[in-house]
């Protein structure tokens, strides 16, 4: 857009991406181990596992949600800088930038939880994950009878009673009131997914407003890029 601001926001958004990529790394590797049966076949291997993972995992939730509150200050800061820009065109991008925000990301339940958690982390501690055993429903499968299958496993969890003593917002305050446990790499995978879309957006628009930027490209609408550019995101 005329200066380096988008070098910025996507070198942080790197580096978000590369934390959300070790989380997911991270605790799917302590999953496997915890339901394979050498671990469940030895409680103390089982205990040992339930201590050094939460602790590894926790540290991992830590270095994501302090990612993505460098990346939304990279951000808050190239916008500013954007809406007093020389040229209308880029300014008329700020304020369409507010709106895509608010209506895509800026109050779903994902963003807001890990916005709090950040706020818990910074003013509490960092929260440790424990293992939980959850039966969940088979996807697409069912009994000769026609009745659900369900299958058992465990799951690394932030107990509700943990961490509920805080000033959480609205949204997550009711969950956990309402639930034993939080699934958070469910909430973070699902974070990341809207967070990612947000800022292919952002890179869209970018290449767009670009001086020399091809027909294709300014004729192009987001979904018809994004589907174009699938594996050279970002």
């Amino acid at each position: 857009m005329g200066e380096n601001f988008f070098s910025i926001i996507f070198y942080s958004f790197y580096i978000f991406e590369g934390n959300y990529i070790e989380f997911k790394r991270t605790i799917d590797s302590y999953v496997e181990t915890a339901n394979s049966d050498e671990f469940l076949d030895d409680s103390e291997k089982h205990i040992r596992l339930h201590t050094s993972g939460g602790r590894e995992i926790g540290r991992r939730i830590h270095n994501y949600a302090a990612a993505w509150l460098s990346l939304v200050d990279h951000t808050r800061i190239v916008h500013k800088k954007l809406k007093d820009h020389t040229s209308a065109n880029i300014r008329d991008f700020a304020n369409e930038y507010e709106v895509r925000l608010t209506e895509s990301l800026k109050d779903t339940f994902e963003n807001v939880f890990v916005k709090d958690l950040r706020r818990y982390i910074q003013h509490k501690k960092v929260p440790v994950p424990t293992l939980r055993f959850k039966m969940r429903r088979t996807e697409n499968l069912s009994s000769e009878s026609g009745d659900p299958l369900f299958e058992g496993g465990y799951s690394f969890e932030f107990s509700s009673k943990d961490i509920e003593d805080f000033d959480w917002s609205r949204e997550p305050k009711e969950y956990l009131k309402s639930n034993e446990s939080v699934p958070i790499v469910e909430i973070i995978d699902k974070h990341f997914s809207i967070m990612k879309d947000f800022y292919l957006w952002v890179q869209f628009r970018d290449h767009q407003l670009h001086p020399y930027a091809p027909n294709g490209v300014k004729e192009s609408t987001f979904e018809e890029w994004k589907h174009k550019t699938a594996g050279h995101e970002v």
